[in-house]
C-alpha cells in the first residue's frame, strides 16, 4: 500500500505540498478542487504544467480529491448545477488520466435543505451513470466517500450507490474517521465493502496526532491487509502548529502498522 497526505492537512500550496511530501516519505500527496478550480493551475495552464510541477518538486501526485461536490453537488436540483458539477469532474478525469493519478474522491454530498435523501440518492446515481463510462474509457475511478449531510455516510448506502450504478469506473473512497464519527465499525464496513474500495481515508478522532483518539486505526489497516486491499492509505489528519512535524509522526505511526 502507498501513503500520502492530503494537500490540506499541511497548509500549503501545491508546490510546496509535494516538495514536502517528498522530502517527509510519503509516496505521494492528494491535491484538493475545491469551488475556484478555474483558477487553478489545471484549468488554467493544463496538466502539462502540473506534471512540469511534478518533476521541479520532485513529489507525486496520487489521487485528486472533488471539494467542489460541497458548493456543486450532483444532488442539486438546478440542472445548471448538475452540468456543471458534471463537466469538472469530466474534466478532471481527462487530467487525472495524463497525471498518471487513477482515483479522484468525490464526497456523496447533499443537494441542498430542501432536497429529500430518496431524491438525493436518486441525483447521485444518476450522475455518476453519466460520469462511469468517460472514467472507464480513461482508466480512472471515481471514488464516492462517507461523509457526513449526504447520502452515503454507511458501508451499506455506498454499496447501494455503487452496486445501483453498476460500473468499475465507480467504486468507493472510505474514510475510517469518517464511520467512527457516524457509530459505524470500520472494520466491519471494510469487511462489508471489499473489492468496492478503491482508496482509504485514514484519520483519528479526539486526538491530534494518530494513535491517540478513538478510531480502531490498527484493526482497521489489518481488516484491509487481510481483504488484499493494496490501494493507497491516504492521511487526512489535522495540521497542528507543525503541519510537517505532524505529518513525519503521523506517516511513521502508520508505516509501523503495515
Amino acid at each position: 500500500m502507498r501513503t500520502g497526505i492530503r494537500d490540506g492537512c499541511l497548509r500549503m500550496s501545491w508546490p510546496e505540498a509535494l516538495r514536502a511530501t517528498a522530502e517527509i516519505g510519503f509516496d505521494g500527496v492528494e491535491l484538493d478542487i475545491g469551488d475556484d478550480y478555474r483558477e487553478t493551475l489545471l484549468w488554467t495552464q493544463g496538466p502539462g504544467a502540473v506534471a512540469d510541477l511534478i518533476d521541479e518538486t520532485g513529489g507525486a501526485l496520487l489521487s485528486f480529491c472533488a471539494g467542489a461536490c460541497w458548493q456543486i453537488s450532483p444532488a442539486s436540483p438546478d440542472a445548471s448545477v448538475r452540468a456543471e458539477i458534471h463537466q469538472l469532474l469530466a474534466d478532471l478525469i481527462g487530467y487525472s488520466a495524463a497525471l498518471h493519478a487513477g482515483v479522484i474522491l468525490v464526497p456523496v454530498t447533499p443537494g441542498g435543505d430542501e432536497v429529500s435523501y430518496e431524491d438525493g440518492t436518486a441525483r447521485w446515481i444518476d450522475e455518476m451513470k453519466k460520469l462511469a463510462p468517460i472514467a472507464e474509457d480513461k482508466g480512472v475511478v471515481l471514488a464516492l466517500e462517507n461523509v457526513g449531510r449526504g447520502y452515503g455516510k454507511s458501508a451499506a448506502e455506498l454499496i447501494h450507490l455503487v452496486d445501483s450504478i453498476g460500473s468499475p469506473g465507480v467504486q468507493t473512497y472510505y474514510d475510517i474517521g469518517n464511520a467512527t464519527a457516524f457509530g459505524n465499525d470500520p472494520v466491519a464496513e471494510i469487511q462489508a465493502l471489499g473489492s468496492r474500495i478503491a482508496d482509504v481515508h485514514i484519520k483519528d478522532r479526539d486526538g491530534e496526532l494518530l494513535g491517540e483518539g478513538v478510531v480502531n486505526i490498527p484493526d482497521s489497516v489489518k481488516a484491509l491487509k487481510e481483504l488484499g486491499y493494496d490501494g493507497d492509505l491516504v492521511l487526512e489528519t489535522p495540521p497542528t502548529d507543525d503541519p510537517c512535524a505532524a505529518a513525519a509522526h503521523n506517516l511513521k505511526y502508520l508505516r509501523e502498522l503495515l
